[in-house]
């Protein structure tokens, strides 16, 4: 066993931390000595040269990336990934395969057991390693992205077997909705060989997996939307964004499913930028809702157009396709939940057209019309969607974002109390929060937490509703009949009922996950500064 050593400057960001398991001393000295040779990243390094309690250091070190040997004096690298699928697998920590042999039948082997990457020791060089480390640190965290994904719509799947049989229809269109960006991540993820990709690949793929996976979240509110649209409680967050911006968003989401079938895009923008004052997911749900309408009802080789011209103080954004049209009568009803048209084309295309309701609440949120036709000098249907430059809103349920405060706005000395028991997520917080400049104590349990409380001089409660000893509900009214402390909840569940029941406990304000940063901060800015 070889202790820690690093390879790096004192300026540099923090080193990524690299295994290096092989038995062969000069091999580990070859791989550092490669990766020293690339300049633009830096280093820190244990070494082991064993199956034997390879595993308890891997718990102990945490690597980021484990460079591993296939031949071991103890055995094959494939026991090792036998036991590391024990505490999470190659999805936790990123492996790849070194061998001498550059059998094809061992590379096989080593793939299927979930290995990021394998590489022939003969062919090794500086940039092919540190390609390789990247793309398996970036594969395995996209993994572990979708995986949690598909785990919270897994969740509210369970949750929805248990509604009554007249809402099992909103369900299961609502989870083709859940689905549509996960597309374009699983592309990358499943079937893109990320080794060749350049650091401009890396930014612009993992901006789409971003995007993308901010759209899932805000669509697992889907859930509770249908109950607000109808009882006019339909909350949208506004701020400047730009229109032609947010439409090719919601283009690439339906990319896939309009390739697959041959259909051309053409686009028929403004030469001038539009700004609207809107919420951009919103909005984009929209206009992928239309798209993906578009591209279920136009036959293979279409043609699907996209128009925007301004019109006065409103902005009109068309979304015409080549398709089979719209029914004779009744055309207003396609904006009627679970309504497809005619029973014929219902039984062909499927689906249940929540979507077009939901766009249609949607569009009327932002002060908006949307409307129906078909097409006059060809076949297909054309869908008009006005919405007012400036964002005006006919929403009295509308909340619109405010500016976040200075960041002097911070006192010097504030102590934050933590409560997470997911490691990630209190991991990541609690970066956010001491680069901001506060002090920041963390628990993962109800008991930790009042341990913590009464031992420190705590300015501010962050607490998740969810733990494993108790609830967030419970510790906090605990804390408060210690003293009064300004506390933010935090929680999955978002509907009235929820959230009055945080307030009811001593919380001054309940965020829903997946947390967004920065209205966390300013929510943290403002109990404070009260």
């Amino acid at each position: 066993m070889i202790e820690p050593s690093a390879s790096t400057d004192s300026a540099s960001p923090a080193p990524l931390r690299i295994m290096l398991l092989d038995d062969n001393a000069i091999d580990r000295e070859t791989c550092r000595r490669h990766l020293a040779r690339v300049g633009n990243s830096s280093y820190e390094f244990l070494e082991h040269n064993s199956v034997d309690g390879a595993i308890e250091r891997v718990l102990e070190y945490k690597p980021q990336c484990i460079l591993l040997d296939y031949h071991l004096h103890d055995g094959t690298g494939l026991h090792f990934l036998d036991a590391l699928s024990i505490i999470g697998g190659p999805k936790t920590y990123p492996v790849v395969m070194l061998t001498g042999t550059g059998s094809e039948r061992i590379a096989v082997e080593v793939m299927k057991t979930g290995a990021q990457d394998y590489l022939s020791k003969d062919h090794l060089n500086p940039e092919l390693l540190q390609r390789s480390i990247e793309s398996a640190i970036y594969r395995a965290n996209a993994e572990r992205l979708l995986e949690e994904q598909r785990r919270e719509m897994e969740r509210l799947f369970r949750e929805a077997q248990n509604a009554n049989a007249q809402k099992d229809r909103f369900f299961a269109t609502l989870s083709h909705e859940l689905r549509t960006p996960l597309t374009p991540v699983l592309a990358v993820v499943s079937q893109t060989d990320l080794t060749d990709f350049s650091m401009e690949d890396f930014k612009e793929t993992f901006a789409m997996i971003r995007r993308n996976v901010e759209v899932e979240a805000r669509l697992i509110d889907d859930l509770l939307d249908i109950t607000r649209i109808t009882s006019g409680k339909l909350q949208i967050h506004t701020r400047s964004m730009d229109l032609h911006e947010v439409l090719k968003h919601s283009a690439e989401a339906c990319d896939s499913e309009r390739q697959a079938k041959g259909i051309r895009l053409d686009w028929n923008l403004t030469k001038d930028t539009i700004q609207l004052h809107a919420d951009p997911a919103r909005i984009q749900q929209v206009f992928w809702n239309l798209l993906k309408n578009a591209i279920k009802f136009t036959p293979d080789d279409g043609v699907i157009i996209v128009t925007t011209r301004k019109a006065g103080h409103m902005v009109e954004i068309e979304v015409a396709d080549t398709g089979i049209g719209l029914p004779t009568t009744g055309v207003e009803r396609i904006f009627d939940a679970f309504e497809q048209g005619n029973s014929e084309v219902t039984k062909k295309f499927g689906g249940l057209g929540l979507g077009l309701a939901i766009s249609k609440a949607l569009v009327a949120a932002h002060g908006g019309r949307i409307g129906a036709a078909n097409r006059v000098e060809s076949s297909g249907a054309v869908f008009t969607v006005r919405l007012p430059l400036g964002g005006e809103s006919r929403n009295t349920a509308q909340t619109t974002s405010a500016p976040a405060p200075a960041a002097h706005a911070i006192p010097a000395g504030i102590t934050i109390l933590l409560v997470e028991d997911h490691l990630d997520s209190a991991s990541v917080l609690r970066r956010i929060l001491t680069a901001r400049g506060y002090h920041v104590h963390v628990a993962s349990t109800v008991r930790k937490a009042l341990e913590l409380f009464q031992a420190h001089p705590i300015d501010c409660v962050v607490s998740d509703l969810g733990l494993p000893d108790a609830s967030g509900i419970e510790l906090m009214e605990q804390i408060s009949k210690m003293r009064p402390v300004p506390a933010v909840a935090i929680s999955g569940y978002g509907q009235d009922s929820d959230v009055q029941r945080s307030l009811a406990a001593g919380f001054d304000q309940h965020l829903t996950k997946p947390v967004d940063v920065q209205r966390l901060l300013q929510a943290l800015q403002t109990l404070i500064a009260s």
